[in-house]
């Protein structure tokens, strides 16, 4: 059994039972709205901010397109099916209309929505015979409808605000409706008239506007979720609430959709968090977290248990690590620790062994261990662009926006923990700088420049960098990314340009520049643990492995990720992880 979620251009499928698996679809070429299973599970329809509604198959790895249907002219809300799962209903902010009813192989109308004067905001269809459908609006009313085809037969008055969501039993029975007033309204499910107020005097009634209803399997319960932060289950029969959970403190728990299908109960976070529930339970049984914003930069890294880690930070700020030595690859933890709140985009992030540092554009650098950001925030004069861990795993380099290069120590002082300094500036630059990379296996540092060179420096114990000979000067554009194969020998340099050439870190001799495939920046780059292999990621959105023995060949991940790669990692040799501007981790099996 599973559910959909819109994310960017995509919607994604996610399994209830096992929620680390998930699935994408990607053929909406406008930010997606909403999507809803039909009743007989073969298909999907979807619909998104241009009014587009496509009709897709959930059962093949392909999902081939059935129909694709301008439903509206504006954003689509929501989406409903008919029990034959023959009809659609799409509804929303459309400027000549606020909803459609067609049929879903060719499009046909098979009906018409009226009678509201604002912006609809959910739509359900009755499961059986005789046909029924409800609408709900911004204008405070609900409309009812008879079908087939459909007709407007009588507007409900009863609520005083927005009303957010309606649901249809499943038995077909009644029908509900949510909004702003912080009421929920119990209909009959043939003739809509109205059957009563629920919990109308109960002093346990939500406190905040209410933006989810959903039924259980058998219609003797409800869900509702709230903006007051909890979600509450109804006994429709007794006219009582059977249960609470609180979600926390903070706007971030405010509780914005929800499904209840078989014997799961999830509720949606204003966060973006997807939260497992049980009726006889108080708490949240189960959290899930990710990224709703575009990714930003991401390291994989090891924990004090040899697990690999990968850190990712997005760009509203939040920070999440994927365990990936464990079967739950798939589902996020919240980065926590040292009074660190998340409301700064993340730059830049490097690693040595398990300790992450953190350039921020907030003009701080961080570390982090074990899923926690240790210790305090190092102010530097800008913000860190490009960072960088010596091996010794307590000094830092970051290059800043200004186009200077800083270190940046971490010191242990007491029981106060991790406290972070600038220590000194480097030497100075031919250019300004652009990008840094330490090597794991000696003291040497390469800094890139915006005059497409890169100087390879020596770090001093004391922060200090001291230029050796080697400049390499083999890109034509400037240096975006660069890093050092395991074994120390190697340099990959990529560029503004999409080029990315490999040298010999002790000469500066070049071994390849014949990696041009990408078309746009390079943002990501990363060695297998042989060093013969490299994983690179653009701003064009695709994905390539390189062979240091064989230049000319390579294995593209095309379109890997809407609106560019932001990184790419090897777990090991024939397994890649990559993250985007779509806010997704994704992982690719590697056959050379």
């Amino acid at each position: 059994m599973s559910f959909s979620q819109s994310n960017g251009k995509s919607i994604v499928i996610r399994s209830l039972s096992e929620p680390e698996k998930a699935w994408e679809y990607r053929g909406h070429t406008q930010a997606t709205t909403v999507a809803r299973f039909s009743p007989s599970g073969y298909y999907v329809a979807s619909g998104d901010v241009a009014g587009n509604v496509r009709i897709w198959d959930a059962i093949n790895d392909e999902h081939i397109l059935k129909s694709e249907v301008r439903a509206i002219s504006g954003r689509v809300n929501d989406i409903s099916w008919d029990m034959d799962s023959q009809r659609v209903m799409a509804v929303g902010e459309g400027k000549e209309a606020f909803g459609r009813v067609f049929s879903y192989d060719s499009g046909n109308s098979v009906g018409t929505v009226e009678g509201h004067s604002k912006v609809i905001n959910a739509c359900t269809m009755r499961q059986q015979r005789p046909f029924r459908a409800v609408t709900c609006s911004d204008d405070s009313t609900c409309v009812f409808y008879h079908g087939a085809p459909y007709k407007f037969q009588s507007i409900l008055k009863d609520h005083s605000g927005f009303v957010y969501d309606t649901k249809y039993s499943p038995n077909g029975d009644y029908f509900v409706t949510v909004g702003a007033d912080k009421k929920v309204f119990l209909y009959d499910g043939k003739t809509g008239e109205l059957v009563r107020q629920m919990g109308k005097d109960s002093q346990a009634a939500h406190k905040g506007s209410i933006y989810a209803v959903s039924w259980s399997p058998d219609s003797k319960y409800l869900l509702t979720s709230s903006g007051d932060r909890t979600c509450k289950f109804w006994d429709v029969e007794k006219d009582e609430i059977a249960g609470t959970v609180e979600m926390g403190v903070g706007a971030e728990h405010q509780q914005v959709g929800n499904v209840w299908a078989g014997e799961h109960i999830i509720s949606l976070s204003l966060s973006g968090d997807i939260n497992v529930l049980q009726m006889n339970n108080k708490q949240v049984v189960r959290a899930i977290t990710g990224h709703q914003k575009s990714i930003t930069a991401a390291v994989l890294t090891t924990d004090s248990n040899n697990n690999s880690l990968l850190y990712t930070g997005s760009y509203d700020g939040k920070l999440c690590t994927w365990d990936f030595s464990s079967k739950l690859m798939g589902i996020a933890r919240a980065v926590e620790g040292g009074g660190y709140k998340h409301d700064a985009k993340l730059q830049d992030a490097a690693s040595m062994g398990d300790v992450v540092v953190l350039g921020f554009i907030d003009d701080a650098v961080r570390f982090a261990q074990d899923s926690k950001v240790v210790g305090g925030s190092s102010g530097v004069s800008a913000a860190a662009e490009s960072v960088a861990l010596a091996r010794n795993g307590t000094t830092a380099i970051a290059v800043l926006g200004n186009g200077s290069v800083v270190s940046v120590d971490r010191r242990k002082d007491g029981e106060e923990g991790a406290k972070e300094r600038v220590l000194a500036t480097a030497a100075k630059q031919s250019a300004e700088a652009r990008a840094i990379a330490t090597s794991p296996v000696s003291d040497l540092a390469a800094v890139g420049h915006a005059d497409c060179s890169v100087q390879l420096y020596k770090l001093g114990a004391d922060g200090q960098l001291e230029a050796t000979p080697v400049v390499v000067k083999v890109n034509t554009r400037e240096i975006t990314r660069m890093a050092f194969s395991p074994c120390g020998q190697l340099l990959a340099i990529g560029d503004a340009g999409g080029k990315i050439a490999v040298v010999q870190t002790s000469t500066g001799k070049t071994v390849t520049t014949r990696w041009c495939a990408h078309t746009a920046r390079i943002y990501g780059l990363a060695w297998t643990k042989d060093s013969q292999h490299v994983a690179s990621c653009s701003l064009d959105g695709h994905v390539i492995v390189w062979s240091v023995e064989s230049p000319l060949r390579k294995i593209v991940i095309k379109n890997a990720h809407l609106g560019g790669s932001s990184s790419a990692a090897f777990v090991d040799k024939h397994t890649v992880v990559s993250t985007g501007a779509d806010g997704g981790v994704k992982v690719w099996q590697v056959v050379y």
